[in-house]
């Protein structure tokens, strides 16, 4: 199952992208993009667990980034938009220091887990001008999964958690958003610059020897992409 997202998204990529010899309107573009989760959690909570002490921050990542997308008319597309799976470092957040020992509080900001994110996101754009335009200005709307798999929990985790942990978050579906501008570049290459954004929840469950503890992580992500486009 850890696989079979991003299995799917590039499927669909390349049966859009086989497909672009056969029809008019297709545009596959390959970029760079960086993700700031913007992540809040609710304090760690469970047996024997601090109350409101414990929190967790997931910090950015850069990765490799492709998109298809197909015309529907002069001025709509639907867009497959994904990319490499990133891998996210999740750091301690000390909420309260005086409810933890000295030597828990001397952890805040350590590296405590990592975990890799799968995120295709769907989109409806509609661009602004005409075919003939150099610069198209666009606007998005869409849906985003995202699952949450290959989850590391670090010694820092485990020893504040009192012994080998694992770490499991659930997946989420959320309405996404994006704007951008595509700039064309003669014959059929383009260069698109563009900002988007998605609902993102999960609840995040540690086990460590039985005892589980929970919290729950809201993303509120910032998403810059540039890349390069090639229009069938």
């Amino acid at each position: 199952m850890k696989h079979t997202l991003l299995s799917a998204s590039v499927t669909a990529a390349l049966t859009l992208g086989v497909s672009s010899a056969m029809a008019q309107g297709i545009t596959v573009k390959l970029g760079w993009v960086n993700i700031d989760p913007s992540s809040s959690a609710t304090p760690a909570a469970g047996p024997f667990t601090p109350v409101d002490a414990l929190g967790l921050k997931v910090q950015p990542q850069s990765t490799l980034f492709f998109s298809v997308a197909k015309d529907i008319n002069a001025n709509m597309e639907v867009e497959l938009a994904a990319g490499v799976p990133p891998r996210h470092d999740g750091t301690l957040v000390i909420l309260k220091p005086t409810g933890v020992p000295g030597s828990v509080a001397a952890l805040d900001g350590q590296l405590i887990s990592r975990v890799r994110q799968v995120a295709p996101t769907l989109f409806a754009n509609y661009k602004f001008g005409d075919s003939n335009s150099q610069l198209r200005p666009f606007v998005g709307v869409g849906l985003n999964f995202t699952r949450f798999d290959q989850t590391e929990s670090t010694a820092v985790n485990n020893a504040v958690n009192g012994g080998p942990t694992t770490i499991k978050m659930t997946d989420s579906f959320g309405p996404a958003a994006q704007l951008g501008l595509s700039v064309k570049l003669g014959g059929p290459w383009s260069v698109t610059g563009s900002w988007s954004t998605a609902r993102v929840k999960s609840t995040v469950t540690t086990n460590t020897l039985g005892i589980e503890r929970t919290s729950q992580i809201t993303f509120h992500p910032s998403v810059a992409t540039v890349a390069v486009g090639y229009s069938f």
